[in-house]
């Protein structure tokens, strides 16, 4: 038997690197996806109650605390740096993939497991793009890098209006004389002319979620306003911004077509990613892989209904 010359053995430690390196890249590519997967459903779960036909007390509700919650917007910025690693780990995997194999394959074949994950890159950089549109129309807005439609708890304006007038009785009270009080007075007369003038601020659109109660569809312009009196906080109202868009036909061709192609890509996502993480058998591969198109497809359609739903029905 020839013996292994150290140069070789060298050579064969290198490559077993390099398997090694393209298998964790490839389990951290599933985890993040599979990660992501988790998100989707919770995202869809919280979409979905825009069908209960509650006027958005759900949706607002939810949409609210996510937004007002600093763990949860923590969690945000992991899920777009999430989003991110998965798009670039999963180029990266291909390209070395096509620079392993430049020619190609002489023989073809009708594998629709190739097939599946031939379109997978395709249908990625699909998904990228169409990402980079779904963060412009609401993600940018929430973090005020777009201006939309938005939403501030009731309470908190009575709060900060009842800490105004305090503060303006309190100054009235101190009033070194009679211009300062004049002063004063003009400003409460401003503050009562601005509430009593403002239709959205005289109306409590519903009781919501956990007892709450919420002014919606307030412009960038009403916030300005609103905070030049009072200092309020405020969230972007997605539940309007989503009735405004789905109006419009084509937008909601073009979230549908992203649903598809979610689909499309989660139907060979989610056998593959159970594959390399090793929980794939023979004798249940064929339950991994059905249960994926049913997610997938579970999933495709969710996020499809909803603005087919706001279109046709709202």
């Amino acid at each position: 038997m020839k013996r292994e010359t150290m140069i070789e053995r060298h050579i064969r430690k290198m490559i077993e690197l390099v398997d090694v390196a393209s298998i964790a890249k490839k389990i951290v590519l599933a985890l993040l996806g599979l990660f992501l997967i988790t998100f989707l459903l919770v995202h869809l779960g919280l979409n979905l109650t825009i069908l209960r036909g509650d006027g958005g007390e759900w949706f607002r509700a939810g949409a609210y605390f996510m937004g007002a919650n600093w763990i949860v917007k923590i969690l945000g910025f992991g899920i777009l740096g999430a989003i991110l690693a998965h798009i670039a780990l999963g180029l990266f995997i291909q390209v070395m993939n096509w620079r392993a194999r430049p020619i190609g394959y002489k023989a073809k074949t009708k594998s629709k497991t190739m097939f599946g994950s031939k379109l997978m890159i395709w249908t990625g950089i699909l998904l990228a793009f169409l990402i980079v549109i779904h963060l412009t129309h609401f993600w940018f807005v929430k973090h005020g890098w777009a201006e939309g439609q938005y939403i501030v708890r009731t309470e908190k304006v009575e709060r900060a209006l009842g800490a105004r007038q305090l503060e303006l009785y309190t100054a009235f009270e101190n009033a070194q004389n009679e211009d300062q009080q004049t002063l004063v007075q003009l400003e409460f007369m401003e503050l009562n002319n601005f509430i009593q003038g403002n239709e959205k601020l005289q109306v409590v659109m519903f009781p919501g979620f956990a007892g709450q109660h919420f002014i919606t569809d307030l412009s960038k312009e009403d916030i300005r306003e609103m905070r030049a009196f009072l200092d309020v906080d405020y969230k972007a109202d997605f539940y309007a911004m989503m009735h405004d868009m789905f109006k419009n036909i084509w937008m909601v061709l073009l979230y549908v077509f992203f649903s598809i192609v979610l689909g499309f890509h989660l139907a060979h996502a989610v056998p593959s990613g159970f594959q390399t993480l090793g929980l794939a058998h023979s004798k249940y591969t064929w339950l991994v892989k059905y249960a994926g198109y049913g997610l997938a497809a579970i999933i495709a359609a969710g996020f499809a209904t909803v603005p087919l739903f706001i279109y046709f029905f709202r």
